[in-house]
């Protein structure tokens, strides 16, 4: 069987939301707080960042830019010559987005990406308006299952009001079961990270979210 988005979006209520990249980036309005998936280009959004690129050219469109480290050179880059970031953290190495840091035109934090999800839960800085996760497929629970990484990816779906997930047709299946997603608890009742061995599987494949 070809593949294709409605094979790998296994809950039947969610593919009569399938859209463009373009529709999809309406979601987003000037003054949001975007959280964006991706380890500098592993598992970063690809399509709808470049899309809100693209209508941060025509129409007054500013964001706070939260990813988990760096994202590909391209899309830091469109977004900053389009205008696009009004703060970025916690983490980027494009020289485009970094000249612009230094003369003034984008606010930077430069944290541990770690801080930046302790700071979220504890509801010390504004939460995500939207997150934009790339997945190999969605599960029949609504689960999202990343590609190449997942660093803030987690969080970011977990606590966002609404989430845009980007199919990747290039990323195997294989993919699944991959990943050993585990969120701790709340402080003051974390505990220690239950994880002893090389071989131990603590988390879940996938993101678990509300449908």
């Amino acid at each position: 069987m070809q593949d294709n988005f409605q094979d790998r979006i296994r809950l039947p209520q969610l593919r009569e939301r399938i859209t463009s990249a373009a529709e999809a980036a309406l979601w987003i309005k000037n003054g949001m707080t975007v959280g964006m998936s991706g380890f500098t280009r592993a598992g970063d959004a690809k399509v709808v960042p470049l899309a809100l690129a693209e209508r941060a050219r025509h129409e007054p469109l500013k964001i706070t830019l939260m990813t988990g480290a760096s994202m590909g050179s391209d899309v830091d880059k469109t977004l900053t010559e389009a205008h696009a970031i009004a703060r970025r953290m916690p983490f980027q190495a494009d020289p485009v987005l970094r000249a612009a840091i230094n003369r003034g035109e984008v606010m930077f934090v430069d944290q541990h990406l770690s801080e930046t999800v302790e700071l979220l839960r504890s509801g010390q800085i504004a939460p995500i308006d939207v997150a934009i996760i790339e997945a190999i497929a969605i599960t029949e629970s609504g689960a999202i299952i990343p590609t190449t990484s997942v660093g803030n990816s987690a969080s970011f779906a977990i606590l966002a009001d609404k989430v845009i997930v980007e199919i990747n047709l290039t990323q195997s299946l294989q993919l699944e079961g991959l990943h050993d997603i585990f969120i701790p608890k709340h402080r003051p009742h974390r505990e220690p990270i239950p994880l002893m061995s090389p071989s131990d599987r603590i988390g879940t494949t996938a993101i678990q979210i509300p449908p």
